[in-house]
């Protein structure tokens, strides 16, 4: 008993709370075909001697605003951004190989980059990233940081130094809807040196990208009994086939992320409308941009994110979904969003539902962000955006200070949607007379209560266009682009309209504000059904004004088919698609698939109608829905379920998924304190055969990379230590797996608290019931409400109370630790799944009940080093055997170990966590368990709270 202790309290005493956002996995690209290193371009020191403007650097959206005279000159401006562009050799490369990715006869097929090995291949030289640091700092910039893709380097200074550096002064600007902004009143001019390889210098001024939806007013929407349908998540997977696609992927293990331009509180709007009309695990995280100010509220913006939260993640139901957003700093945006989540290759999927006509964008920021989704599209992240709300005409919803009359009526498309490397997704609505009062074919009756999924089948479709005096213009953007040329999988489909340029849209989806509306919960106060109320769900689907909210537009279509590809990625074990355009319209080609896996739209248009007022006079606008492709809806609607059946085969198919599992000590940390990160890498589900993943890992820190390469060892671990960053508040660190011949790569994330704050208020917590058969596994969401102003991080903890079973019980909770007060899934495992063959997985266990004495075989032959390193890994199966000889305080201890929590899908058969709807039902002979579930504040832990459920086992 001695020797016992002495093996097991160290290990003990080592164990760590940790908080790990779940992992997705990624394949590794050939490292012998691109591996070269870039040419320096730069010859020589930058003097600045001799000086040359940066072409079309300064704003569009400035041209008709009201001049207010010069920024002082000591204003802080931070987050300038220098980015560089590729050499003509560099490009032309990048093409080959985006080529090779998406052609299935390729050995390169589906071969994703990192962002280091993009680097390496195609980013800037060491030598002209060095030149230039050296000249920003003789200016008197300070640097702040250089991307994982050595592409752009962010600096900070003032405006004196900017107008120094850059011969341009910085104005104040005043729209003619009264907005302030600011922006170089001049094209900016660089050292004769810096021009040729330099794309844009960002963040000089702060004009932000408007979200693509449209509110308006449903006073009619008052009770369940009068009959008016909307829509909702599950409407949606009726709608578009969905349902057949849930036995095979409900997207765990895979990621997806929103970029916005406002925190969002998710215990609020996003988690009543999950609650009510997307039940399920609840797995969305934030990650605030770096350097991008504080977490803070946007009017409108809040609003937005909270639509792409709700639609993502209730398509993509187990999904991990990230918010990534930028904060307080005005010359950041959603595009610097955007540009974070592919610059750290955030998730497979990106979904943005902002868009900017393209004659109000520089020609700059137009080829440095396109040059961005190149990249994305290496990486094998698919970026999906909302085509527009404003029909054929983009610009038209853009004040008469930034778009004069003539844009605003011309013909026009939104940028990103418009970049060939972009899937734009626009709108439809349901045909007239498929949308009435009470039942009809296509929707059930009404009952005395709210019918969550009322859709009956596929309803058919026209074109999206509710312009009207009230709506303004409302129709599904759709068009040509004036900048990028036609690419080759789109000039290639029959019946494409003649031309050189890309045409947009590539699908359209339900758009609709009236004919039917989308249902959402909200607290942003800025939308017209919320003036007054502080939720628009605080009374089930109801604000306390007893009303809907309910809205149209792209902004719904765009993150309902990014949570579609989320989907599709788990159906076919991939580990992204990249550009699906290529697959899209290469599979629409064939008459049989377009027939079957597409909604062929051939009524209505996009025109600006006579109705709205910016069409009073004539204008361009002319795009209807016709046979085959067109400008209004695109190859049409999607059978979701049809499209994944002829989807061809990942790469990564036959490649082991895999997850990085992080045990961060402290959880946060004081500022200049040393944090220890360990590292291990894992099969991503328990059902996967044991092999040990080898190569090496990366760490990057707030978007810099800390560590390039840092060697597994034999047991497939590593621990990197840095010490906390000097800035208070969440540092984002990013572990990267690199993958090997059997494993593919992967990564996770770990928001790193410095400068422990303590918090104040408190909160409650919530679990439901829960039945699993002995064997198997299940889940559910736990919640924490805040009150008396609680915003701290919540660690949570699980342990039996009482119990008349006899199954061995063990659990995990991911992520252990959250900010976010309501997104932690408990998944609790009884019986043989607490004996997973994996050690990963068995990391991830955490006891509740020992259970009766079982002999268990070792599923594969464990080295030595495997046994040093996991001997607290089996822990469950070790109270199974030993229970009666330990020392109830060394139970106790046992009680309190704490392991990694990461996403497990089935540990040993059975029943999983996809169908948390669907219990299994409850035998005769079934046992229960009282579990009591407890939230910490993670720095105060004064403030806690804790709740019980039950547990039934079958």
């Amino acid at each position: 008993m001695k020797h016992l202790r002495r093996v097991l309290l160290p290990l003990l005493t080592v164990a760590l709370l940790v908080s790990s956002l779940p992992s997705f996995s990624q394949t590794p690209a050939s490292q012998t075909s691109f591996a070269q290193t870039p040419e320096p371009r730069i010859k020589g020191a930058i003097t600045g001697s001799s000086r040359a403007v940066l072409a079309n650097s300064r704003t569009p959206r400035v041209r008709d605003a009201e001049d207010r005279g010069a920024v002082a000159s000591n204003t802080p401006i931070p987050g300038i951004t220098l980015v560089f562009k590729r050499s003509p050799t560099q490009e032309a490369n990048l093409q080959e190989l985006l080529a090779a990715q998406q052609n299935t006869a390729s050995p390169l097929y589906h071969q994703w980059l990192t962002p280091e090995t993009f680097a390496t291949r195609f980013g800037v030289a060491a030598e002209d990233i060095a030149a230039t640091q050296s000249w920003l700092t003789s200016r008197g910039f300070h640097i702040d940081s250089v991307s994982r893709s050595r592409d752009r380097i962010t600096f900070s200074g003032t405006a004196a130094q900017v107008q120094a550096a850059f011969s341009t002064e910085l104005h104040h600007y005043r729209t003619t809807e009264g907005e302030q902004h600011f922006a170089p009143a001049a094209d900016l001019t660089l050292p004769a040196e810096l021009v040729p390889v330099t794309a844009a210098v960002l963040h000089l001024s702060d004009f932000r990208p408007k979200p693509n939806v449209k509110i308006r007013p449903h006073p009619d929407y008052t009770a369940a009994p009068t009959q008016i349908h909307y829509l909702g998540p599950q409407d949606i997977t009726v709608m578009y086939d969905l349902n057949p696609l849930y036995q095979i992927s409900s997207g765990t293990g895979q990621g997806l992320a929103v970029v916005g331009q406002s925190y969002v509180n998710l215990s609020e709007g996003v988690s009543y409308f999950r609650g009510n009309l997307a039940p399920g695990t609840v797995n969305i995280s934030t990650v605030l941009v770096p350097n991008s100010g504080v977490e803070a509220t946007s009017p409108g913006d809040e609003g937005e994110s909270e639509i792409d939260l709700e639609y993502s993640s209730g398509i993509a139901t187990n999904a991990n979904i990230f918010l990534v957003y930028v904060g307080s700093n005005q010359n950041f945006d959603v595009f610097d969003a955007l540009s974070f989540a592919i610059t750290e290759n955030i998730a497979p999927v990106v979904s943005i539902s902002y868009g900017i006509c393209e004659q109000l964008l520089s020609a700059s920021e137009l080829s440095q962000n396109n040059a961005l989704f190149e990249e994305a599209a290496s990486q094998g992240q698919t970026l999906v955006a909302s085509s527009g709300d404003s029909g054929s005409t983009a610009c038209a919803s853009f004040p008469s200070s930034e778009a004069t009359t003539a844009q605003q009526q011309a013909l026009a498309v939104s940028f990103p949607a418009s970049s060939p490397y972009v899937t734009a997704v626009g709108g439809t609505q349901m045909a007239p007379g498929t949308f009435t009062s009470g039942a009809n074919s296509y929707w059930d009756g009404a009952t005395s209560s709210d019918v969550i999924s009322s859709l009956l089948s596929y309803v058919p479709e026209v074109a999206w266009n509710e312009d009207s005096a009230s709506n303004g213009i409302a129709a599904g953007g759709g068009g040509a682009s004036t900048v990028f040329p036609r690419p080759t999988w789109q000039s290639a489909f029959p019946g494409i309209p003649a031309g050189s340029f890309r045409l947009l849209p590539d699908i359209a989806l339900q758009s609709s504000i009236d004919n039917p509306g989308f249902l959402f919960c909200t607290t942003d106060p800025s939308l017209a059904d919320l003036q007054g109320l502080t939720n628009s769900c605080a009374n089930g689907l109801l604000g306390s004004n007893n009303k809907y909210t309910v809205a149209g537009g792209t902004s719904f279509a765009a993150p309902i088919f990014a949570g579609y590809i989320a989907l599709l990625n788990g159906a076919k074990n991939a580990t992204g698609q990249g550009n699906v355009n290529t697959m899209l319209y290469t599979l629409a080609s064939t008459p049989t698939t377009y027939a079957t896996a597409f909604h062929d739209i051939t009524s209505g248009t996009n025109a600006c109608l006579p109705v709205a007022a910016v069409c009073s006079t004539p204008g361009q606008s002319n795009y209807a829905a016709a046979t085959g492709y067109d400008q209004a809806t695109g190859l049409g609607s999607i059978d979701f379920n049809a499209l994944t059946k002829v989807w061809p085969a990942s790469s990564a198919a036959n490649l082991l998924p895999t997850v990085v599992n992080l045990t961060v000590s402290p959880t946060a940390a004081a500022v200049a304190e040393p944090v220890s990160i360990q590292i291990g890498i894992g099969p991503l589900y328990a059902q996967t055969a044991i092999n040990v993943p080898t190569g090496s890992v990366s760490v990057s820190v707030d978007g810099v990379v800390a560590q390039a390469s840092l060697a597994l060892s034999a047991n497939s671990t590593a621990t990197y230590s840095l010490i906390a960053p000097s800035t208070p508040g969440y540092h984002l660190i990013v572990v990267t797996y690199s993958g090997d011949a059997t494993h593919s790569t992967s990564t996770s994330t770990y928001s790193l608290l410095a400068g422990s704050v303590t918090a104040t208020g408190s909160f409650s917590v919530s679990a439901a019931n829960l039945t699993v058969a002995n064997g198997s596994q299940g889940s559910i969401p736990i919640s924490a409400t805040p009150a008396a102003g609680y915003s701290g991080r919540v660690a949570w903890s699980l342990a039996a109370s009482t119990t008349n079973g006899t199954a061995e019980v063990c659990y995990t909770i991911r992520p252990s630790t959250t900010s976010n007060l309501n997104a932690a899934t408990l998944t609790i495992f009884v019986g043989s799944a607490c004996n997973s063959p994996s050690p990963a997985v068995r990391s991830n266990l955490r006891p509740i009940h020992p259970g009766v004495a079982a002999k268990r075989e070792a599923p594969y032959p464990w080295r030595k080093t495997q046994i040093a390193l996991y001997a607290g890994l089996i822990l469950c199966g070790f109270l199974a055997r030993h229970r009666r000889k330990i020392p109830l305080s060394l139970l106790l201890a046992l009680a309190s170990l704490t392991c990694i929590a990461t996403t497990l899908t089935g540990c040993g058969g059975g029943s999983g966590g996809n169908n948390p709807g669907t219990p299994p039902a409850v035998s005769s002979n079934a046992t229960t368990y009282t579990l009591t579930l407890t939230g910490k504040d993670s720095v105060n832990t004064s403030i806690t709270a804790s709740t019980t459920f039950t547990l039934t086992v079958n």
